[in-house]
């Protein structure tokens, strides 16, 4: 099960480790306690660090720490989480057990699941605003996703309009800009969420997913070197990427 979930480095190797209990349930399709994946959050492994180098066999290997959650045992969980609120929709009606499944497939790298399951969504029919924001929120992602910025876009600015309060939909409408390498219009909609109670360091998180996901390499450039130049220090995490970009490019 360790190298089914890719965590062959955690080095408690008896059947009495929580990790054990909890790739167990993995396997079952059975949910985690919340005790159990603060776990996960806060157990870190070392792997060995990734290299562009032909000759890393000559040299000591580099390791980097990474959250057991991650990769493999994050699609899991949340695939687990996103079948869990369809059937509690199914058996309950409240919709905002759509907006928690859809929100889990997104994070399951499943978004094409998300919009299917709010496709026929009528929102004349839906009384709650706050709902509404965030059925429509998860949408727009969802379109974030797959690369459709403008029915996301769409989303975005309608769920504000349900709910100009909420930070959700200024995030994701910062996230949109700075896919379209529309950074200053990007920082406006940031600080908009970030006065309406966001996280700035999840405003960087969304900076650091289009770093990463970028598959043009010299619009992947054009953002770092912006980040750079903006706050070497807050964003120097980027300079990695820039070098991923400069050793593909050889």
């Amino acid at each position: 099960m360790k190298s089914k979930y890719d965590v062959l480095d955690y080095q408690d190797k008896s059947h009495t480790s929580l990790l054990y209990a909890i790739l167990q349930k993995l396997e079952l399709q059975e949910r985690l306690e919340p005790t159990e994946f603060a776990w996960l959050q806060e157990t870190k492994i070392k792997v060995p660090q990734p290299t562009a180098n032909y000759y890393s066999w000559q040299k000591e290997p580099k390791y980097q720490e990474k959250n057991l959650v991650s990769g493999k045992i994050w699609i899991a969980y949340h695939t687990i989480e996103a079948n869990f609120y369809e059937q509690e929709f199914k058996r309950t009606d409240n919709k905002w057990n759509l907006a928690n499944a859809s929100s889990h497939w997104r994070k399951a790298d499943e978004p094409e699941q998300a919009l299917q399951l709010t496709n026929n969504l009528e929102f004349d029919k839906i009384k709650e605003n706050k709902l509404k924001s965030a059925l429509l929120t998860s949408r727009g992602g969802a379109f974030r996703d797959i690369e459709k910025l403008d029915k996301a876009e769409n989303c975005a600015r309608e769920a504000i309009e349900y709910q100009p309060k909420s930070h959700h939909p200024y995030t994701l409408m910062g996230a949109i800009c700075f896919e379209r390498h529309q950074y200053s219009d990007g920082e406006y909609w940031f600080k908009e969420a970030i006065k309406r109670g966001a996280n700035p360091r999840d405003m960087d998180s969304e900076i650091k997913r289009v770093v990463k996901n970028a598959k043009d390499e010299n619009k992947r450039r054009e953002v770092i070197e912006y980040l750079l130049k903006k706050d070497s220090q807050r964003y120097s995490w980027a300079k990695s990427y820039l070098k991923k970009s400069q050793n593909n490019g050889k």
